[in-house]
């Protein structure tokens, strides 16, 4: 069943993403096996994250093999939530 996940990054601003777009993550995410979809920005104090995968397995896959190996030296691990996916409603 698809997922959604809600992650926060305590401490990280607008330039977490930078980070991580300057690392290539971001392109990498686009083909990555079960992924959907993406949105993130800066809270007052955390970044945010809620992505669209097709199972948490998927994500798990992702998060193991890309966004560990390339968080900033010292950057605390993500808090990640799951929810299943129950509606979803594309732009027209």
């Amino acid at each position: 069943m698809s997922v959604i996940m809600i992650a926060e990054v305590a401490g990280a601003d607008a330039s977490f993403m930078d980070g991580m777009r300057a690392a290539g993550v971001l392109d990498a995410m686009a083909t990555y096996p079960g992924f959907v979809s993406h949105i993130s920005g800066a809270t007052g104090n955390a970044y945010r994250v809620i992505e669209v995968w097709d199972s948490r397995e998927a994500h798990q896959a992702w998060v193991e093999n890309v966004i560990l190996p390339n968080m900033p030296p010292g950057a605390p691990t993500p808090s990640m939530e799951y929810m299943d996916l129950l509606a979803s409603v594309p732009a027209s």
